[in-house]
């Protein structure tokens, strides 16, 4: 997905500082949105033959808005990627939200259970928000 395959491995912990990380996905954060290397690719990808060859053909000229309708087909890209990405949960925010509460109340459950569905919901919050700033 979008952010990366399921898998057991913490990039935080593994030291990647890389843009993309280490189980495939795209970098995404509350504060910058978008991993802006991704923005920059999109642009480059959905641009014109005009654009593209304005641009040098090099995608390192994409860094910027290129045009208003580039710049909208980039953005619509990675808004429906995002989209896709939530909608393949299994659980959407709202069974996240009430699992956690009973998982809360009970006395003997395992805190690491409980951090996971903290981390799905967190996840869900974040691609809604970056959802949101695409429009």
């Amino acid at each position: 997905g979008l952010l990366g395959r399921s898998s057991d491995i913490d990039s935080s912990i593994s030291g990647n500082t890389e843009a993309a990380n280490d189980i495939g996905g795209v970098v995404l954060t509350r504060a910058s949105g978008i991993d802006p290397a991704v923005i920059q690719a999109l642009r480059a990808l959905v641009s014109s033959d005009q654009e593209w060859e304005d641009a040098g053909e090099a995608i390192g000229n994409f860094a910027a808005e290129v045009s208003p309708e580039n710049e909208r087909a980039a953005r619509l890209a990675v808004r429906r990627a995002m989209e896709l990405e939530l909608e393949s949960k299994p659980t959407n925010m709202d069974e996240d939200k009430g699992l956690l509460k009973v998982l809360e109340s009970r006395n003997g459950v395992d805190v690491e259970e409980i951090l996971t569905v903290r981390y799905r919901l967190e996840k869900k919050k974040l691609l809604q928000e970056a959802i949101g700033n695409m429009r």
